[in-house]
């Protein structure tokens, strides 16, 4: 199940724009505004890409969000399947 690819997806387009994509702080409710699921599956999600090392997440005021180098690749490679 790949799905939680639609999320690293979202967050490289959220983060992409910036001049240093890696240092941009995504918070949750840029992913939430941009994505039609519960929390609670973008968190698990998020669990995932972590593990996988294609993001890394903060406890701060609130969650922060960035994009590795390997999840800008990942993303950039398009070698990943979205609708499964």
């Amino acid at each position: 199940m790949n799905s939680h690819y639609k999320t690293l997806e979202t967050i490289y387009n959220i983060a992409h724009q910036d001049p240093n994509p890696i240092t941009y702080l995504c918070r949750p409710r840029e992913i939430i505004l941009r994505q039609f699921q519960d929390w609670s599956i973008i968190q698990q999600h998020l669990e995932l890409l972590e593990q996988e090392g294609m993001v890394i997440t903060k406890q701060m005021d609130t969650l922060i969000i960035s994009i590795t180098l390997s999840g800008i690749q990942k993303v950039a490679s398009g070698n990943f399947d979205l609708q499964q």
